[in-house]
């Protein structure tokens, strides 16, 4: 087996179809598997998938009993898959013509690159950024915070980053991330520490330690809606994921100091986002007093 795909769905059936579909309609000439970890969905996706995609080799589903999270689930759908090269894939995206090829045309070229991302797209057509650099502590906090509307960390969102060209970058975004096997036996996969979120920026580190290279490739492209799956938890739950895995990531790869700033800004953000939630709850009632 040449290429693995992986996908972590979770109540995303309609958007799951279109991935794969978009998968079957540019597969690689090279033999290929997709491998859908289902986590613990309500809509019917392993049911519809099955349904619509059941006959297809290609295709192995696997449902889980609970919601295992993005890295957890990833690893299951490698533990399930034989591939040479591994494709991390977000349910929310499709694949563009010949993306897939030239991904794995690109990494057969370049013995020195462990990950290389493609060029992503919103569903307009348009860019969407998709690298940045590593962590540091005020971007981070600027970022979780949700500060970076009023003071913009430039450098670590690489605002200046000009994506028509391929070049060296420190992360790409674990939408559409292509790895080795190889590098994921020898340095492992994703920390299942982390439930979302930093998972992948920590693998790129780690691969990045071991001396390979993390490239950005324009030459394929990937549509990818965003965050479809994260966007159906409350502010609330959504901001204290990310500040679990944002203190967890700078305990392994960061300092004491920033672990406590990180700490003492959470109650802050939290009960922020908690107001957020209620002011929401509120303003619906009040729409729909009856309901």
């Amino acid at each position: 087996m040449k290429l693995s795909i992986l996908i972590v769905s979770w109540n995303t059936k309609a958007l799951t179809l279109k991935c794969v579909e978009s998968i079957f309609a540019h597969a690689p000439d090279a033999s290929y598997e997709v491998v859908i970890v289902d986590n613990a969905s309500e809509d019917g996706s392993a049911a519809a998938l099955r349904e619509r995609f059941g006959q297809s080799p290609n295709l192995q589903i696997i449902e889980s009993p609970d919601n295992l999270g993005f890295a957890r689930g990833n690893n299951l759908a490698f533990a399930h898959s034989t591939g040479e090269l591994v494709f991390l894939l977000n349910p929310d995206t499709e694949i563009r013509e010949d993306a897939l090829r030239k991904l794995m045309e690109y990494m057969e070229a370049h013995p020195q690159v462990g990950i290389v991302g493609p060029r992503l797209l919103n569903a307009d057509g348009s860019l969407q950024p998709s690298v940045r650099r590593f962590p540091r502590l005020w971007s981070s906090l600027l970022v979780f915070s949700g500060l970076h509307r009023l003071f913009r960390p430039y450098r670590y969102l690489m605002d200046d980053f000009d994506y028509a060209k391929e070049r060296e970058v420190e992360q790409v975004m674990g939408a559409a991330l292509l790895t080795r096997r190889s590098i994921i036996e020898n340095l492992g996969f994703l920390d299942e520490k982390f439930w979302l979120w930093y998972e992948e920026v920590d693998f790129c580190k780690r691969v990045q330690s071991a001396g390979y290279q993390i490239r950005y490739y324009p030459g394929a492209s990937v549509v990818h809606l965003g965050a479809q799956s994260f966007s159906q938890l409350q502010v609330y739950a959504r901001k204290r994921t990310v500040a679990k895995s944002l203190k967890y990531y700078f305990r392994k790869n960061g300092s004491f100091w920033d672990v406590l700033m990180i700490e003492l800004a959470m109650p802050v953000v939290l009960f922020a986002a908690w107001l957020v939630d209620l002011s929401q709850k509120m303003s619906s009632f009040r729409s729909h007093p009856h309901v």
